[in-house]
């Protein structure tokens, strides 16, 4: 992702669809000057822009846990895991199996980096689609539970991918 891309990413995340989840307890503002100091390297948050043949339909984003310490303790991470995030931007790409691939891809190119990771996400508890996904990715539910280092007292679902390698 580049400082250019954050327009697209700004029509994204004023959509409905996205703006339900990912917006809760922020603002588009607030979004995007985030993205912005991950784009710029001013914080160790590894933002990606998702092509599908070449056309921009989302965004993810990827970071070491230990970097986010009080998060990382409320998801109960481990030494080494890494936390995700994802949105399909484009509506109409929603619900064709594209949010599998992403996280699939994802995962496999964080694992590049740091091979044998845990891998965390903690979508809201009511985003079932989201859930699918993970649950797809053979992501295993640990807890649902509202988390004091999110911006909202909404129930998350904290879910983990075992390290490549674990049993």
């Amino acid at each position: 992702m580049e400082v250019s891309d954050l327009p697209l990413v700004a029509r994204w995340l004023a959509a409905p669809h996205v703006a339900r989840w990912w917006l809760a307890g922020s603002s588009v503002d607030r979004e995007l000057d985030d993205l912005r100091l991950s784009v710029t390297g001013s914080q160790p948050v590894h933002a990606l822009l998702v092509l599908d043949d070449d056309e921009p339909v989302g965004w993810c984003q990827w970071y070491l846990c230990a970097d986010e310490p009080a998060w990382a303790a409320d998801v109960g991470a481990a030494p080494g895991d890494v936390g995700i995030d994802y949105a399909i931007g484009e509506a109409s790409r929603v619900g064709r199996g594209m949010g599998t691939e992403l996280v699939a891809a994802l995962v496999a190119r964080v694992r590049t980096m740091h091979p044998g990771c845990g891998v965390i996400a903690d979508p809201d508890e009511r985003n079932v689609p989201s859930r699918r996904v993970l649950e797809k990715n053979e992501f295993e539910l640990v807890r649902v539970a509202a988390l004091p280092s999110e911006p909202t007292d909404d129930p998350v679902a904290v879910y983990r991918l075992v390290p490549a390698g674990a049993s």
